[in-house]
Parts: C-alpha cells; sequence; structure tokens
C-alpha cells in the first residue's frame, strides 16, 4: 500500500508539474534556455525586446575586459611644478574629476587635506574633459529627471549626484515647510504644497510634484497627507556646474584652505603638470558588484562613458560608450547584430535586444568565468540584491540557485543569468516579459491582496521547470 501510495504521489506530482504555464494576457515573451549540449528551449527568441536593467550585463562584460580587475578611478589635484611652496600653493590648481560613482563630499574634503596647506593664491579649475555630450541618455524618460536613480552621469559626481531635504506637513490646512541639512548646497520650496486628506488628494487628482531651478533649487506644488514627522525627499541634481562648486567651496572652508581666485571650468589640465593630492575609488569587481545587485544605473552608465574613454581614447559620451562595447564585444566573438544599445544602464526606451543575442553574451561569460568571475557578482536568489526577495524565486529549493540580472520598468518585466538545477547543472536563460498591462480594477486588486503578479506567477513556472529539469510547456493565448 505504501508503494502504490508513493507511486500515486509522484504521478500526481508530474501531472501538475506538466501543466502548461499561462503567459500574462495581452503581454509578449521571449525565452531561450542553454545547457551543457547547446539550446534545450526557445520561444520569440528573435524578437527584439527593451532590455531594461539587463543592459548592465552587456556594460559589465566590457567592462571587465577593456578596463581589467585592477581599475579604479583617480580623482586628482595638480599644481605647476613648484608652485606649492610650505603652507600655500602660489598659482592656479586643478582638480580632475572622472566620473567616479562612489566619489562622496567626504571623500572631496579628504583629497582636499592631502594638499597640507592654508592659501591657494590663484584660481580654481575644474577639469571636466572625461566625458562630453549628454548628462543623460536619449530615450530616458523626461518624469524620472528629478528621480535619483535618473541622476546626470557627469565628469563631476559627488555624492552619486543625489541630495537629501525633507518635507515637514504635520496640519492639514497649515503650510508645508521644505529643509535640507546644514551645508548641502540644494534649495527646496514648499509654498505652494496643500496638506490635506488623503481622500481629498484622491478626489482632486493632486499629488506631490517638483519643479527644478538653476542652482539646484527644487520647488515642491501639488499636495500632501500631513504627517507628525518630516517626511524624507531624494533629489537627482539638476546643475552639476553648481553642484561641484558648491562642494568644492565647502570641501575648501572645512580643510581651512582660504581661495584668493575664481572657480573656472575647463577640460584638460597643463600637460606638464605635478599631482599633490589623489582620491582611489575601490577596485572594478567590487563596483561592479553594486552595479549588478542593486542595479545602480549611475554606476553603469559611468563605466559605459569610461569604457568609450578608455577604448577610443577620447572623452567618453553614450555614443562612444555604446560603440565601444558593441566593438569590444565582437572582438571577443559576441555578434550582437541588430541590437540598438543607447546607454549602459537600460533606462533608455531605445536600447532593443533579442533573448537569443542576449544568450550569447550570457555563454561567454560562462564560458569565461574562472578568468572574469562576473557570475558571482550577479544577485543570488533568496540572498542579496534584487533576488533577495524577488516572488518568483522564493520556493525553498531555488534559495541560492538562481544568480540573475532583473530589469524592470514600466510594462516589462526581465531576468537574465544562470540557474544551478537539481541535477548539478548550470544553464543560462534569458526571459524577456513586455507589454504588461492590466485594467485600473484588476491592477488594484491584485495590489490590495499582495497576491503575485501574472508574470510573476509565469516567471516563477518557467523557473522552476528549468530548476526540475522539466519540459516548458506554454499554453499560448490566441
Amino acid at each position: 500500500m505504501q508503494r502504490l501510495l508513493i507511486g500515486f504521489c509522484a504521478l500526481f506530482s508530474l501531472a501538475a508539474q506538466a501543466a502548461p504555464l499561462t503567459p500574462p494576457q495581452g503581454g509578449q515573451y521571449a525565452i531561450i534556455v542553454q545547457g551543457n549540449n547547446g539550446v534545450e528551449f526557445a520561444r520569440h527568441a528573435d524578437q527584439m525586446i527593451a532590455p531594461a536593467s539587463t543592459m548592465k550585463v552587456l556594460t559589465a562584460l566590457a567592462a571587465r575586459l577593456e578596463l581589467g580587475a585592477d581599475f579604479r578611478f583617480a580623482t586628482d589635484i595638480q599644481a605647476q611644478p613648484g608652485a606649492k611652496q610650505g603652507d600655500a600653493i602660489n598659482g592656479d590648481i586643478w582638480i580632475n574629476f572622472v566620473g567616479d560613482p562612489t566619489l562622496s563630499r567626504m571623500d572631496l574634503l579628504a583629497l582636499f587635506k592631502q594638499l597640507g596647506v592654508n592659501r591657494i593664491k590663484g584660481n580654481v579649475y575644474v577639469n571636466t574633459g572625461a566625458y562630453n555630450g549628454y548628462e543623460r541618455g536619449n530615450g530616458w524618460s523626461w518624469g524620472d529627471q528629478t528621480l535619483c536613480f535618473a541622476a546626470p552621469v557627469s565628469s563631476v559626481i559627488i555624492d552619486k549626484n543625489c541630495a537629501y531635504g525633507t518635507i515637514t506637513a504635520t496640519q492639514i490646512g497649515k503650510p508645508a515647510v521644505g529643509n535640507v541639512a546644514t551645508g548641502v548646497p540644494i534649495g527646496i520650496g514648499a509654498d505652494n504644497v496643500e496638506v490635506m486628506s488623503y481622500g481629498d488628494m484622491a478626489r482632486q487628482f493632486c499629488a506631490l510634484e517638483v519643479d527644478m531651478a538653476k542652482g539646484n533649487f527644487y520647488e515642491l506644488k501639488g499636495c500632501i497627507t500631513p504627517n507628525k514627522d518630516p517626511q524624507g525627499l531624494r533629489f537627482a541634481i539638476h546643475d552639476v556646474e553648481a553642484w561641484g562648486w558648491d562642494n568644492i567651496r565647502w570641501a575648501m572652508d572645512r580643510a581651512g584652505i582660504k581661495h584668493d581666485g575664481l572657480l573656472r571650468v575647463t577640460h584638460k589640465s597643463p600637460d606638464n603638470a605635478e599631482t599633490l593630492g589623489t582620491h582611489y575609488s575601490v577596485s572594478l569587481p567590487v563596483m561592479l558588484a553594486k552595479m549588478l545587485k542593486k542595479s545602480d544605473n549611475l554606476y553603469a552608465d559611468t563605466f559605459l562613458k569610461t569604457v568609450g574613454r578608455h577604448y577610443y581614447n577620447k572623452p567618453g559620451s553614450y555614443r562612444s560608450g555604446t560603440m565601444a562595447v558593441r566593438a569590444i564585444l565582437t572582438k571577443n566573438g559576441i555578434d550582437l547584430g541588430n541590437a540598438t544599445l543607447a546607454d549602459g544602464s537600460g533606462l533608455s526606451a531605445h536600447n532593443l535586444i533579442s533573448a537569443r543575442q542576449m544568450l550569447s553574451v550570457l555563454n561567454f561569460i560562462q564560458k569565461n568565468d574562472a578568468e572574469l568571475g562576473l557570475i558571482k557578482l550577479l544577485p543570488s536568489s533568496q540572498v542579496d540584491g534584487t533576488l533577495a526577495w524577488r516572488r518568483s524565486v522564493t520556493a525553498p529549493m531555488m534559495k541560492n540557485k538562481v544568480h540573475a540580472k532583473t530589469g524592470t520598468i514600466t510594462g516589462t518585466s526581465n531576468l537574465v543569468g544562470f540557474i544551478d538545477t537539481a541535477g548539478g547543472q548550470r544553464k543560462a536563460f534569458v526571459m524577456f516579459q513586455r507589454g504588461l498591462s492590466q485594467d485600473p480594477a484588476t491592477h488594484e486588486r491584485y495590489r490590495a491582496s499582495k497576491a503575485a503578479w501574472p508574470w510573476t506567477v509565469f516567471e516563477k513556472g518557467v523557473l522552476e521547470s528549468i530548476y526540475q529539469q522539466q519540459p516548458i510547456q506554454i499554453a499560448d493565448q490566441g
């Protein structure tokens, strides 16, 4: 009887697992899976789809190949030879910013302290020549410009070009007040913010909005509900030049350095200049781990521009960076064909790539993992990064079995990477989903009940089929 029961359970389990998976209604998908003997499953694998943040996989590979594991960003201060005399610099200095995404205000202060002086008798030149062109990518949403995940990618990056503030709105009908921490060089205005109940906000279709102005002043407007505590705000820097100057003034003041000249922008430093102080970032693998696990857009696009700068020996830009990425991958046998690369982060709606093209990138990463070490830098299911809590990989058997990059923008949910199967095989996979949408009532019902979204359920079924080494069966809708 026990043997019969076990057999029945096994048959029932197989039958349940074999039930076809249902893709989200109205959406499109592309899936491709590769094992030891080649492609095991492919559906719509040649459709061109926006990769969203899975674009960072290409950026990481190109950066690792071009820059090397020992690469570090170096931000330095230079002067003419012999200009430093005792506790003063008799002449101009050049601060050479190189787009280091890790550089903080405190790092800048420490850099000035390295000079060991209390006076600069000349101009301070801010060298922004590492990059040129646009600070944001073509195809980025204009509505994201105030948000820190879309901060400007410039040669001057300080505190990730993101600033913090608060808004205090304690009582309905009373004015709101905007505040920033002492010394942070931005301004917040809240005179045009109304404090009202959530119901009134909904009836008036009102929300908190922000306008940006030169000099990094943020004018808040619209509505907000009352709260006894200040509510945190984060703003992407709008005026990078002013941000750089203001932070340099702050650092010199904190370092006790008086300055007799002007602050000016330049695009180069003298050929024979003497380096008086240098700040180094952490190594490339550490930064790539941050970029991939946390899906950091600023890191990704600084790597893109830096790869372009390094490859062509010219100022980095989105144009030179995307061309360099394609050239580097082509040189290593990865043909991106008709893929469109617009940035390094995946924020741009102009990016397009097929699942099969993305798989060729994954195959190279897996084949050369002993040398490159990129797979361990990807998020791991139930362990870290964007896969720590992703609902498609929460089954106990999936813990630390999926090593993959997520990619999410409105209407799109992507996942690309590797699965360690129950049989001990590591398989590369690409799963793109787009056109994901619901009517307002259905969307609200899912949100309120906290039920898994249909695209999450579909992704979960595909991943678990791969893990269990079962055929992927999909009930395509007509």
